[in-house]
């Protein structure tokens, strides 16, 4: 081959090889995936493009309940024999970095669907809030709350605090386990009624405080709130109270996760805060105010046999005082007992029965006893 022949062929090469390049684009964009994210549990993953930690999840809960089992079928309990019911949670939880901070936001939307209410009871947002560090704003469980039940199956309410409020609260780390928390809340849906006369409107927030220590061995808890108590029947408000401390023992050497919890609560016009849901917060006498008064005990052990059976057993005992007895109204005493049995095939899928039995024995009347079954299917996600 002479030299004139090589460097044809060689400038062909180069012709080619310079149109292939043009061809190609000057950059490739790195592709951005969906990256999982453990720093704040399972579950978590982060959106392209962002530094947003996000985990969606759930539950749906079908049960049943049979009510009526003792012959004072209408106390604290529906006149249909049996009812139904199917709910369904959605929960998002996102988690950013930030110069200020954990900044966090949560939403539990709840769908329920209830025989005893005759159909769907639309869309609840049961939890909605945002988290900036160690503050909270939004509707989150109540800073007072300590322990709230173990029971997979809710037949009766024991006598504690359970409340999800709107709030904005302060949440302060200590050593060793250590918490400290304030918080204003809004009082509306722990304003019970006034006996005798209207309550008023919510003008004046709830004020919180709870110290709290979490350790190895379980936890320990004190809390108390100061509300106001007020009809547009009396001359005057009054102020009300609650006070609230308990523990729990984690029993790893009976059963790996084993837990025994106490608490014992006082309430003086604030009857939301010892779970007397259907008492009222106080009297009209004349055109005075007289608050009720109320304690409670409550205490309950979780069992499990298994990986995939375990039990509860809970109870709880309140008595009320009248601030003025009444023909309607009296001073009373309720014990609540309840339990479940509960089957993990696998995980998320839980399958439970619970049984509950409470009485009440008012001043001037008869006993009264209800009895009640509940059979539950339930699927979290």
């Amino acid at each position: 081959m002479n030299f004139k022949a090589i460097a044809i062929a060689a400038a062909a090469a180069a012709a080619a090889t310079s149109a292939q390049a043009a061809d190609l684009p000057a950059d490739i964009a790195p592709v951005d995936y969906v990256r999982i994210n453990d720093a704040y549990g399972a579950g978590f993953f982060v959106l392209p493009g962002t530094e947003t930690a996000i985990k969606i999840g759930g539950r749906i809960r079908v049960e049943a309940k049979i009510n009526n089992l003792t012959e004072d079928e209408d106390y604290g309990n529906d006149k249909n024999n049996q009812n139904f019911r199917a709910r369904a949670n959605l929960r998002v939880d996102t988690r950013t970095q930030s110069e200020l901070g954990l900044i966090r936001t949560y939403a539990d939307f709840q769908f329920t669907s209830d025989t005893d209410k005759r159909g769907n009871e639309g869309v609840k947002l049961d939890k909605g809030y945002v988290q900036i560090g160690g503050f909270t704003f939004g509707r989150a469980t109540s800073a007072f709350d300590l322990w709230t039940g173990n029971l997979s199956s809710n037949v009766f309410d024991r006598h504690m605090s359970d409340d999800t409020v709107w709030q904005a609260s302060y949440t302060h780390a200590l050593a060793n386990g250590l918490t400290l928390a304030a918080s204003i809340e809004d009082n509306s849906d722990r304003q019970h009624d006034i006996i005798g006369g209207d309550k008023a409107g919510n003008t004046v927030p709830s004020f919180v405080a709870k110290a709290q220590i979490n350790q190895g061995w379980g936890w320990a808890g004190l809390s108390g709130a100061v509300t106001k108590v007020d009809s547009p029947d009396a001359d005057s408000s009054e102020v009300g109270y609650g006070i609230a401390a308990g523990f729990g023992v984690n029993l790893d050497m009976v059963g790996p996760g084993d837990v025994f919890n106490f608490q014992a609560a006082y309430a003086d016009g604030a009857m939301a805060y010892v779970g007397a849901d259907d008492t009222g917060d106080a009297v009209v006498v004349g055109n005075e105010l007289e608050t009720n008064k109320a304690w409670a005990i409550a205490a309950g052990y979780k069992h499990n046999w298994t990986s995939e059976f375990s039990s509860g057993l809970e109870g709880s005992y309140l008595d009320v005082e009248a601030g003025e007895e009444t023909a309607t109204f009296k001073d009373f005493n309720e014990v609540v007992v309840a339990g479940t049995l509960e089957y993990r095939p696998v995980s998320g899928l839980l399958f439970s029965a619970g049984a509950g039995w409470k009485q009440k024995d008012e001043d001037g009347s008869s006993k009264e006893d209800a009895a009640t079954l509940n059979f539950r299917v339930e699927r979290s996600f």
